[in-house]
């Protein structure tokens, strides 16, 4: 291997971190690179010093405390460069006992930071990201990565991915952070693909309590929204102006407490393929469409379901599972099912006509499928 850089030649040193030599960071596969010992100054020195390029390996089922920010409100060195950090089912965590107010990661600009099999817990952020900040044109790979009680006092309790950033997640989890404002898990203004995410007992003051989507395209597969709560709009997720799909997902017992979308709140484009949306509720006085409130844009549902949502708030809550208040939205082999709302209709209520196609179905709402809706969608009774 030749080095043409300073960094480079440095790396090239055997580097002795509390004690324990270490070989130079090289980027490979697992158990290659970097050894990192269980300690949280050998952790940021490591991130540090790494050259791009580099894999850090961190020592197995070991938890590195972060006691003080490394500057200003970031715990760790910023990620400027390519780096990829394997965890080994290791824990980054803020003590919260001791410690300032600051995130875990903060990947810049420039930055590429891969995370393999690894908790981050604790981040605290005083303004977004709580866990993780991914700046503009940065770029996050989150794998078997465990996004746990973070918080931020604006928005992204778990994650907050600026415009243009992109992130790739697989096999990973969100559960129990916290935002201020909006995304208690994930905050995005840029694009977002996951494949088997689980986002669970999140919050946001905001809108989003699992997810806030403000722009950029996301795709959403073999993903779950559980028993996250918002205060504001969409208790899963909230699409204010992004592009969104669920493919094989499930948006299951939300809740907004606000005023719309206890499972989903769109005002963009939004498209739901093989997907369920059930058990979600809206809760606030006059709050509307339990599973799924469409103010604008456009809604496609595709081999998709909409059962046993709620709208039980108190006044004049209704459509306990669609309300359609200006939007276009197709219906395609899909059914909305076993929804209440406190007053009528408990199925869908909407103002422009929904597009039918194929077989879909609206039976068994209370306390009427779709009578008292302005339009009544093609096809539905009662």
């Amino acid at each position: 291997m030749r080095y043409t850089t300073l960094s480079g030649i440095a790396a090239l040193a055997t580097l002795v971190v509390n004690g324990v030599s270490a070989v130079p960071a090289v980027a490979g596969g697992s158990g290659s690179g970097f050894p990192v010992p269980c300690d949280a100054t050998a952790l940021t020195t490591a991130i540090a010093t790494a050259p791009a390029g580099s894999t850090l390996v961190l020592a197995r089922h070991c938890t590195y405390h972060l006691t003080t920010a490394y500057s200003g409100d970031d715990g760790l060195p910023p990620i400027d460069r390519q780096l990829t950090i394997e965890g080994r089912d290791s824990t980054i965590v803020r003590d919260g006992l001791t410690a300032g107010v600051f995130r875990i990661f903060h990947v810049t600009s420039t930055g590429d930071l891969r995370l393999d099999d690894l908790t981050i817990r604790g981040g605290n952020a005083p303004d977004d990201g709580g866990g993780i900040l991914v700046d503009s044109s940065g770029n996050l790979k989150l794998n078997k990565v465990t996004l746990d009680n973070n918080a931020a006092a604006n928005q992204g309790g778990g994650v907050d991915l600026e415009s243009g950033a992109k992130a790739y997640i697989t096999r990973s989890e969100f559960t129990v952070n916290n935002a201020g404002g909006e995304g208690g898990g994930l905050q995005s203004d840029g694009d977002v693909t996951t494949d088997g995410v689980v986002f669970a007992h999140n919050f946001a003051a905001g809108n989003g309590g699992a997810i806030d989507q403000a722009s950029g395209d996301a795709v959403y597969r073999n993903t779950t929204l559980k028993n996250n709560t918002s205060g504001g709009y969409g208790g899963g997720i909230s699409n204010d102006n992004g592009t969104v799909q669920f493919i094989n997902s499930r948006i299951l017992n939300n809740t907004a407490a606000g005023l719309g979308g206890g499972g989903i709140f769109n005002s963009s484009s939004a498209t739901l393929i093989r997907t369920e949306v059930t058990g979600n509720v809206v809760g606030g006085a006059g709050g509307e469409g339990g599973g799924i409130l469409q103010e604008s844009g456009t809604l496609v549902l595709r081999d998709s379901s909409v059962d046993r949502n709620s709208a039980n708030g108190p006044g004049t809550s209704q459509a306990g599972g669609i309300l359609n208040s200006g939007g276009a939205v197709t219906f395609d082999h899909s059914e909305v099912n076993n929804n209440a709302s406190t007053t009528a209709p408990g199925g869908v209520w909407t103002n422009p006509q929904f597009t039918t196609v194929n077989r879909s179905e609206i039976r068994n709402n209370i306390p009427t499928n779709c009578d008292d809706s302005p339009v009544i969608v093609t096809g539905c009774v009662g």
